[in-house]
């Protein structure tokens, strides 16, 4: 078996198929009469004699041009129409799903709608839009202006979903501005100590006096006396006599321990010193030195005076 007959047989199914697989298949030997072949001498032999015509490929030649014949065939016959196949009708085309003719009217829910458009377009006026528009049935109930505003008014959602009265938040936002105001207020006044109290309430007892004093001041007025003495003068001599006012705020502190040893500049020790002196003794030997003369002075003027 050829291989064009083993995959005709095994992979191949059609009209094609069954020509290559009748092609191949084995032939009948036919008997062949024992013709006495004429012989150049006109007497007949006895043994047979084989003639290859075409040389030894006459055979192949005509299966090749038998093959090609047969392609063509098939090829040609490939198509829609119908043929017969050992004596039936078959067609090649199998209808899946009937289609639909044309004159055929559509389904409802595909037939097209037309919507006649209620004007043109272009600019128009009030009274062409009032006409191209479809009058209403029924008249729109009339609305008063409470309903109208409130139709009107924004609505004011919080983060889910539940309507927020504005005027009421509003309301709510002042109280407690203002209790917050008072708090304040509260606390300022707290805050304030006894001298910043009586001082306020000075202020208010000089002026209920200044309501009913006079416009015109004179010399002997011991109001405005004290109040002069009681302005601090930087070039007043005699300021730290007659002051009674004694310095406010902190003070710095100062040594008050054992008198220190006396120095050129006269210059007190820190408030921290223990009394210790670790100097170099300089001060001190200055300081002997200073009166060693002195007194060296007064005893030679004692001797030049003895005498007279």
């Amino acid at each position: 078996m050829s291989m064009q007959a083993y995959l005709a047989q095994n992979y191949m199914t059609g009209p094609k198929a069954d020509a290559i697989l009748a092609r191949a298949a084995p032939k009948k030997k036919k008997k062949r009469k024992a013709d006495a072949l004429a012989t150049p001498g006109g007497a007949a032999s006895g043994s047979a004699m084989i003639v290859d015509a075409d040389g030894g490929w006459g055979d192949e030649g005509k299966a090749e041009a038998e093959d090609e014949t047969s392609e063509a065939v098939v090829e040609k016959d490939r198509g829609f129409k119908k043929r017969r196949v050992a004596g039936e009708e078959q067609a090649t085309w199998h209808t899946i799903q009937p289609g639909i003719k044309e004159e055929t009217p559509p389904p409802a829910d595909e037939e097209p709608t037309v919507v006649d458009a209620p004007f043109a377009g272009g600019l128009l006026t009030a009274d062409q839009l009032r006409k191209a528009l479809p009058k209403s049935k029924g008249k729109a109930p009339e609305l008063t202006q409470e309903e109208a505003e409130a139709a009107q008014e924004t609505v004011y959602r919080d983060a889910s979903g539940r309507v927020i009265d504005t005027k009421a938040a509003k309301a709510d936002a002042a109280r407690k501005k203002r209790e917050k105001q008072e708090k304040e207020a509260q606390k300022m006044e707290w805050g304030k100590g006894l001298v910043q109290r009586d001082e306020q309430e000075k202020r208010r007892l000089e002026l209920e006096k200044q309501k009913t004093r006079g416009f015109a001041r004179y010399a002997d007025d011991q109001d405005l006396n004290e109040d002069l003495k009681a302005q601090d003068r930087w070039n007043d001599p005699a300021a730290a006599f007659i002051s009674k006012k004694t310095q406010k705020g902190p003070r710095k502190p100062q040594y008050a321990g054992p008198p220190p040893p006396p120095n050129r500049f006269a210059i007190k020790p820190g408030y921290r010193w223990d009394g210790v002196d670790r100097g170099n003794g300089f001060e001190k030997k200055l300081f002997q030195h200073g009166n060693e003369r002195k007194r060296k002075g007064l005893e030679s003027y004692q001797w030049g005076a003895e005498d007279m």
